[in-house]
């Protein structure tokens, strides 16, 4: 496998950490269609989760005046996006490290919508 390759693996799999998905964008290889599938499902990935995560401290928020419902439902929302969070993450680093385009539950269609759109645009400059 050349060097290349190995940098398109590499671009792919990080771009499912966090906001890593940015590092794809500025990358020589960014027109590389695997990187383009990868950073993009990684930036909705991360989107929707911080977006989730935000609503969960909302919710902690409006129900301060009841502690132990707040502790207890803030609690479990958090541990539950944060699990569902993990799987999709190593769910698209392990197809990104195998080739391939899997389209993530939830994220994937989002993210494949958004990539379309953003190649229609573009091609109409």
């Amino acid at each position: 496998m050349n060097e290349n390759n190995q940098n398109i693996r590499f671009l792919s799999a990080i771009s499912y950490i966090a906001v890593f998905f940015v590092i794809g964008h500025f990358a020589v290889e960014r027109n590389n269609p695997d990187l383009r599938f990868h950073k993009y499902q990684g930036g909705v990935l991360f989107c929707i989760f911080a977006l989730l995560y935000m609503m969960n401290a909302l919710l902690s928020f409006l129900l301060s005046f009841i502690p132990p419902l707040q502790i207890i439902l803030c609690f479990l929302i958090y541990l539950a996006l944060t699990v569902a969070y993990l799987f999709l993450v190593v769910l698209g680093i392990r197809s990104a490290l195998k080739f391939q385009q899997t389209i993530l539950p939830f994220v994937g269609n989002i993210a494949v919508s958004l990539r379309t759109k953003v190649d229609e645009s573009i091609s109409r400059r």
